[in-house]
């Protein structure tokens, strides 16, 4: 890690981030899934500064260290994401979005204009407002989305304070449980010390200030984004795996056949967290420097 520090707005508010691999390289903001928080980024930090890249990761609202904002929607996240990297001096830069950081990714690439030079989505979260594309999720995160939608009030009774302090203070325990439903790559991936303790050390930090993230980016994903994808008119480049059981390839399908300039790359055999590792040097390739 280069860098671990807290911006503060002209308002007060703060925006944690985090910076990885090589600092006189291409830029890239790091846009981090759910339960997550800006150091998911350290899982490819050292194939970024192998290949001179530059990664900068922000906590979302909610999430690590970034101060809670009331509801807004996900087309107002490329604000905070702009303000870090005015901070960093940095003009224009690259966008990869992962999972549930999908989303993020294509709004800062309309709203942005020509400060976003291209986008890469790894497996990314689709508009679950489409019951479609939540059908094959996982039980859970129907049950979430479907309380998102319909009873909203609901949503912190399953999902809210008492569920992260679980997840925050026994990570391995939601591992175990989520380790079952997973194929061989993802299970493959996950028992490694160095990559677990990666994903144990962002869910702690994501949660350490119990579930306000976590429930805003439900309600977000459900709701309106914001983000007209037929305006996005830049490279955005896919990779999904076919065995994908967190979230489905069908949303990277959904999302391709919707953006101008899309490529999408499907990997025979790669789950969910299996992809973002096994293929961190294809994937940080497509940022050409």
């Amino acid at each position: 890690m280069i860098e671990d520090a807290v911006l503060t707005t002209s308002r007060g508010r703060r925006i944690a981030f985090a910076r990885y691999g090589d600092p006189d390289g291409r830029p890239i903001g790091y846009c981090h899934g759910l339960p997550s928080s800006r150091l998911e980024a350290a899982l490819v930090a050292s194939t970024a500064k192998r290949m001179k890249l530059h990664l900068f990761a922000a906590d979302r609202p909610g999430y690590g260290r970034s101060d809670p904002l009331p509801p807004t929607r996900i087309a107002d996240w490329p604000k905070d994401l702009a303000r870090v990297a005015d901070h960093l001096g940095i003009d224009r830069f690259a966008v990869l979005g992962v999972s549930g950081g999908g989303p993020y990714a294509l709004a800062c690439g309309q709203y942005l204009g020509s400060r976003i030079d291209r986008i890469g989505l790894v497996c990314p979260l689709g508009p679950v407002a489409q019951t479609s594309l939540r059908q094959s999720m996982s039980p859970a995160a129907r049950w979430a989305f479907f309380l998102a939608s319909k009873a909203p009030w609901a949503l912190p009774i399953f999902f809210g304070k008492p569920t992260a302090y679980l997840i925050h203070r026994y990570p391995d325990l939601a591992f175990s449980l989520l380790m079952r439903s997973l194929p061989d790559k993802d299970r493959e991936v996950l028992a490694s010390p160095e990559i677990r303790e990666v994903f144990r050390a962002t869910i702690r930090e994501g949660l350490c200030h119990g579930s306000a993230g976590t429930l805003r980016d439900f309600l977000h994903y459900i709701r309106p984004w914001g983000v007209e994808l037929a305006s996005v008119d830049l490279r955005v480049t896919f990779w999904h795996g076919d065995v994908d059981t967190v979230v489905p390839l069908a949303h990277s399908r959904h999302l391709a056949e919707r953006l101008p300039r899309a490529k999408l790359h499907i990997l025979p055999g790669e789950g969910h967290y299996s992809l973002p590792v096994n293929y961190a040097e294809t994937i940080l390739g497509d940022f050409p420097r």
